[in-house]
């Protein structure tokens, strides 16, 4: 493997880091719950009917962190819970009207932070940056886990799971 050179990983740790705050504080007022609840409004609102368990992989929070912040979400009325049509046992979560509409608020906030970070590029800049993404989320993604935890927060419209590079590598490493 090639010597990184450490200018160009600070650089993109700095850039990684102020999208990121960026993007905290854009979401400060339409998830009060900070970014685990954005992220499982996100979640819940493109995978209707997943479950708790399911939900607390993605997000990487234990079973009785995820279930807090179900249950504080059920009581803004943002998600219903209900029984699972396959296990009786399980209840599966589902963002109601509201819930859409938050996740809406939050995907537009991300994509504004996003929008400002890439205003400097160049379309052909933007096309070239795209495949180098593209290049370093795959080398990112060792298994599935791990992709459901990267996409937490994407907007599938702007990336469906066929055309995404993160599916694409969890997809290869699950054959």
């Amino acid at each position: 493997m090639m010597q990184t050179n450490n200018r160009t990983a600070n650089l993109l740790g700095a850039l990684a880091l102020a999208v990121t705050d960026e993007f905290y504080l854009a979401i400060r007022n339409r998830a009060s719950g900070g970014p685990s609840e954005a992220a499982a409004l996100v979640e819940i609102a493109t995978w209707p009917n997943e479950t708790i368990d399911a939900l607390s992989r993605t997000l990487r929070l234990s079973p009785a962190g995820t279930t807090r912040l179900v249950d504080r979400l059920v009581r803004e009325g943002l998600v219903r819970r209900e029984v699972s049509d396959a296990d009786r046992r399980a209840r599966t979560l589902s963002a109601t009207v509201a819930g859409r509409a938050r996740v809406a608020a939050i995907l537009s906030a991300r994509r504004a932070v996003l929008d400002r970070a890439l205003s400097q590029l160049e379309p052909e800049d933007r096309s070239t940056l795209e495949l180098l993404l593209e290049r370093m989320l795959t080398a990112m993604t060792p298994n599935r886990e791990t992709c459901d935890h990267t996409c937490r927060l994407c907007d599938l419209g702007n990336c469906p799971p066929d055309l995404c590079p993160v599916e694409q590598a969890a997809r290869e490493k699950d054959r």
